[in-house]
């Protein structure tokens, strides 16, 4: 299997990121490596961006060290090339499940690398690297960072993979035991160089360890299990040449495996077109909702649709896609649901509130959070309704948290709802201008606001901020169609 958004999982088993969708790490690197060489985007830093570029050469580097040590070696051409056909076949085959802004190709490349590597050594590995670069170039793939990243890395994994074999097997392979102990640990040692290059550009990407991302840690262990399996397919692939030559076991193991992916790949079309759908129903109720929310209060119209669009632009400066925006954005649209349970001699009372009115308005973040507590989809979103009124310096309602004790979707948002509250006329004041707007953000930095947050919403152009003021429509379902479709936990 490998990933179109990034191509990065050449070695990755199919199926196992079918149900929700590419961990939050995966869009972060898909986007990162992405970027042209050297230019840093978003919150990057350019250090971070350069020891990158350096692991990325360094990668290339031991690759073609690969290569030139594979010239010289004795092949079997002719097993070589059947081999060639079949991954690039395989490659060609595989079916990409759209989500998102990306998709995910699965196939099964990696389980045939791995056999033809225990039977045709390195030259064998060049041969899948060169597969998963055709794969890459169909599918209109033509960064040549990413390319020479995940050649790199696929060289590189394939080739330990048949170095660790082949010592193994020549040391404790003399037993059936041993021979399979051989196969199972050379798999193993794929997934750990696929990973551990993989943490490498993610730990520089987000300046922390790789091992302190729980994310990226919980999915890598979750794949090792399959590269063990990998291992007892190349076994079988070695017995099996052994009774009928390499070429024929090599066609005997890839004619079902093709089958498989076939039907994987027709299941897949179904499960996509049928989740389609279902996310297609789910945005619009959130719509209607919402429209109804923005029905309640005619001084605000188009206020929902406009703090969604906000607080999209600044979560994607800050680094966050995927599910994680998805639920964003769920959160930012249905924000003041509780409002629906604030009687409307309150809600549209033309004079200053009283402290008892004041105390039922600021009950409706947690009367919104128990409406959609039910709705599993919304199980995040539903935090950021709890929390959006929650103050940097701990002076929001209604639990008084502070800093990072709020929840960073919420923290984004506030900014957002702020913004579009500044920009609005209100019977006691008129909008205020954007000028203005950006001085009372820059303002209340630190206090009401979130520092981080605030740089990131004022480092865009009065261009952006302008195209979205001037948004007075309701939302839409095109507002959502674009985001990654969820997958409430637990379902299948």
């Amino acid at each position: 299997m490998s990933q179109d958004a990034a191509e990065l999982t050449g070695v990755l088993p199919a199926g196992s990121q079918a149900e929700a969708g590419p961990p939050v790490w995966v869009g972060r690197l898909s986007r990162l490596l992405a970027r042209p060489a050297g230019i840093p985007q978003g919150t990057h830093r350019p250090a971070h961006v350069l020891a990158i570029n350096v692991v990325v050469a360094a990668v290339a580097a031991g690759c073609l060290a690969l290569v030139l040590l594979t010239f010289g070696r004795p092949t079997d051409p002719i097993a070589l090339a059947v081999l060639a056909v079949l991954l690039l076949s395989l490659e060609l085959e595989t079916y990409g499940l759209k989500i998102g802004g990306g998709s995910i190709h699965f196939g099964g490349t990696a389980n045939v690398g791995v056999g033809a590597t225990f039977l045709l050594g390195y030259p064998a590995a060049l041969v899948a690297g060169l597969a998963m670069i055709a794969g890459c170039l169909w599918r209109r793939n033509y960064d040549v960072r990413k390319l020479v990243f995940n050649f790199g890395m696929v060289e590189l994994a394939f080739s330990a993979t048949y170095a660790v074999y082949h010592a193994l097997r020549s040391t404790i392979g003399g037993s059936p035991g041993g021979f399979i102990a051989a196969c199972v640990v050379a798999g193993l040692t794929g997934w750990a160089i696929n990973y551990g290059l993989l943490g490498a550009v993610v730990s520089l990407d987000e300046g922390t360890n790789m091992f302190h991302n729980r994310p990226f840690v919980a999915n890598s262990s979750r794949l090792a299990p399959y590269h063990a399996v990998y291992g007892l397919t190349g076994a079988g692939v070695v017995a099996a040449s052994g009774a009928i030559g390499p070429i024929a076991a090599l066609l005997t193991f890839v004619g079902p495996l093709s089958i498989v992916q076939f039907a994987m790949g027709r299941w897949m079309r179904e499960q996509s077109a049928h989740a389609r759908t279902i996310a297609e129903g789910f945005n619009a109720t959130l719509v209607s909702l919402s429209k109804a929310i923005d029905l309640r209060d005619h001084d605000t119209e188009g206020h929902c649709r406009r703090v969604v669009e906000y607080t999209r632009i600044v979560a994607t400066r800050m680094g966050i896609g995927g599910a994680e925006l998805t639920t964003l954005c769920h959160g930012a649209l249905l924000h003041d649901i509780g409002k629906i349970g604030v009687p409307d001699s309150i809600l549209h009372k033309p004079g200053s509130l009283t402290e008892e009115e004041w105390a039922v308005i600021r009950q409706h973040p947690e009367l919104g959070a128990r409406m959609v507590a039910d709705v599993r989809q919304l199980e995040h979103a539903r935090q950021i309704i709890l929390t959006h009124h929650e103050r940097y310096d701990g002076r929001g309602y209604p639990r008084g948290l502070r800093g990072e004790e709020i929840p960073l979707g919420a923290r984004i948002f506030a900014i957002a709802d702020s913004f579009d509250a500044m920009m609005s006329d209100r019977p006691y004041r008129p909008a205020l201008t954007l000028e203005q707007a950006r001085r009372e953000l820059h303002r209340c930095s630190g206090t009401d606001f979130d520092p981080a947050c605030v740089e990131a919403f004022l480092a865009h152009s009065d261009g952006d901020l302008v195209r979205i003021i001037k948004m007075r429509e309701q939302a839409d379902t095109g507002l959502l169609s674009a985001l990654p479709v969820l997958v409430p936990a637990g379902s299948h």
